[in-house]
C-alpha cells in the first residue's frame, strides 16, 4: 500500500520550513524514523514516520514552506493494494514486515503470557472501546502533551495514530483559544481597534511580524485581559552568594555549564515552590477548581532576536544545581540558535517563570503572568547599597525581585512571604535544606 506522510501540527496556525530531508526514494525506513527536519520560529521539529516501509516518493525540497495537513511523503508500507491501506495501518508492527510470512496469532504463541499482557497492556487504550490500539508514536506523543490516551477515538479503522493524538491536542487548544477570544465569557477580553491612518502625518514603513512576535503578542494579551496581576517587590543581599558564585564557576564551567545568579534562582524557587504549593497551580475557572501540581517545571526567559522565548526545565526539585547550570547554559543556547525541541516550549509545561533581566539593567519590573501559570519572578540590576550591620553601614551587593501573581489565586500576603522565603534562602542558601 502506499502510505501518505502528511505535516502534522505545529502549533494553532504555525507553518514551517523544511530545512533538511533525511530520506531519499527508495529508503527502508522503519517505524518512528525522522523523515525530515521542518523549523519554524520557535523550534526545529522532527517528523518521525508512524509506519515503516519503503520511501516512494518525496514531494516537498528543502526551503519549501509547509503547513498542517501537506503532503510530505509518500512510503511503500509494505506492499499491500491501496484498497488495504485503512487495514494495514492497524496492523501492529510485527504484521508489517513483508519478509515474515507467519501470521500474528501465530507469532504471539513463542511470547510468554507476561509478554502477551504486557504488549496488550501498551497497545490497547483503558478506556471506551477496550478493542483500539495505539501506535507507540502515539502513545509516546500523548505522554509529551499531556493528552489522556483513555479520551482518545481514532480518525479510521481501529488503530490510534500520532495525528489523532495531535488533532485532539490542537481541539483542546482551539478551545482555550477560542474562550480568550470571546470577552463576555474570559473574564474582560478587549477587542482590537483599527489604527489610524498614520501616513497623512508623514512617511511609515511596515514590516510583518515573525511568528514568535506575533504568537507572543497574543499570549500576552489573553493573559493580561483574563488574569487579575498585582505585584510586590523585595530586595536580597547575595553579597555572600555572589563569592560563591565566583569561587565555583570555574569547576561548574569545566563541566560544560555556566553558574549564574539565574541558574542559583531557579534551584531556590524550587524550594520555594515545594514550600508553598499555590505558586505551583493553576486554575480551572470552568470547573471552578485550583490544580496542584507534584512536579516542578521552571520556565526561564531568555533574550533572543526572534523575541523572548521561554523554554522550560522539568523537575528541577530533583536536579543539583551543577546540573540546572549545566541544563541552562545548553537550553538557552538551543534556544539562541532556534533548536528548540517541541517539547522545550509547550504552552503549560512550566509551572512557574523567572525572568532576569538585570544583566542589562532596570531598577524595577512588572512581570507578566504566563497563563496558566499563576506567579512568574522578575529580577533586576544588582547594585551596592550601603546596610547598617548593627555598629556601621558597610557596603552589600542588593538584587531587586519582583514578583507578578494571580490575585484570583494568590493574596498579596502570601506573595511577599514568597519574595522573604526566596530571600532568605538567596541570603544564606543553607536554609534551603530546612
Amino acid at each position: 500500500m502506499s502510505y501518505e506522510y502528511k505535516l502534522p501540527s505545529l502549533g494553532d496556525g504555525v507553518t514551517g520550513q523544511v530545512t533538511e530531508i533525511l530520506v531519499s526514494v527508495g529508503d527502508q525506513i522503519e517505524e518512528e524514523d525522522t523523515l525530515m527536519i521542518v523549523s519554524t520560529d520557535k523550534v526545529d521539529a522532527e517528523m518521525p514516520s508512524d509506519v515503516a516501509g519503503t520511501i516512494e516518493e518525496i514531494l516537498v525540497s528543502v526551503g519549501d514552506e509547509v503547513k498542517e495537513g501537506d503532503l510530505l511523503v509518500k512510503i511503500n508500507a509494505g506492499g499491500e493494494s491501496s484498497s488495504d491501506t485503512d487495514k494495514a495501518q492497524e496492523t501492529p508492527k510485527k504484521e508489517e514486515k513483508p519478509a515474515d510470512p507467519t501470521p500474528a496469532k501465530e507469532t504471539a504463541k513463542t511470547e510468554t503470557p507476561k509478554e502477551e499482557e504486557k504488549q496488550a497492556a501498551s497497545s490497547q487504550q483503558t478506556g471506551g472501546d477496550t478493542n483500539y490500539r495505539m501506535s507507540p508514536l502515539a502513545r509516546k506523543i500523548a505522554r509529551e502533551l499531556g493528552v489522556d490516551s483513555s479520551t482518545l477515538k481514532p480518525s479510521d479503522g481501529n488503530r490510534i495514530k500520532a495525528e489523532d493524538v495531535l488533532q485532539a491536542a490542537k481541539t483542546k487548544q482551539d478551545q482555550l483559544e477560542k474562550a480568550a477570544k470571546a470577552p463576555a465569557s474570559s473574564g474582560g477580553g478587549v477587542a482590537f481597534q483599527p489604527l489610524p491612518n498614520f501616513e497623512k502625518f508623514g512617511k511609515v514603513e511596515r514590516k510583518a511580524m515573525s511568528r514568535i512576535n506575533a504568537v507572543t503578542a497574543e499570549n500576552m494579551h489573553y493573559s493580561f485581559s483574563v488574569i487579575p496581576h498585582a505585584w510586590i517587590s523585595e530586595k536580597a543581599d547575595i553579597t555572600d552568594i555572589e563569592a560563591m558564585r565566583q569561587q565555583y564557576k570555574g569547576s561548574i564551567k569545566a563541566k560544560g555549564g555556566s553558574l549564574t545568579i539565574t541558574a542559583i534562582l531557579v534551584k531556590a524557587v524550587a524550594v520555594v515552590l515545594r514550600k508553598m504549593p499555590q505558586f505551583n497551580a493553576s486554575i480551572d475557572m470552568e470547573s471552578k477548581e485550583l490544580v496542584y501540581k507534584d512536579y516542578i517545571n521552571i520556565g526561564v526567559a531568555v533574550d533572543t532576536d526572534r523575541g523572548l522565548l521561554v523554554p522550560v526545565i522539568r523537575d528541577v526539585d530533583r536536579k543539583g544545581l551543577t546540573e540546572i547550570s549545566i541544563e541552562l547554559s545548553e537550553m538557552s543556547k538551543r534556544t539562541r540558535e532556534g533548536k528548540n525541541n517541541l517539547t522545550d516550549m509547550e504552552r503549560g509545561s512550566g509551572n512557574f517563570s523567572i525572568s532576569n533581566i538585570g544583566g542589562i539593567g532596570g531598577t524595577d519590573l512588572k512581570p507578566i503572568v504566563n497563563s496558566p501559570e499563576v506567579a512568574i519572578l522578575g529580577v533586576t540590576a544588582s547594585v551596592m547599597e550601603p546596610r547598617w550591620n548593627g555598629s556601621e553601614f558597610v557596603p552589600r551587593l542588593m538584587m531587586p525581585m519582583h514578583i507578578g501573581f494571580d490575585h484570583r489565586v494568590i493574596n498579596g500576603a502570601d506573595a511577599i512571604r514568597f519574595l522573604v522565603e526566596l530571600k532568605n534562602i538567596m541570603e544564606d542558601p543553607f536554609l534551603g535544606w530546612f
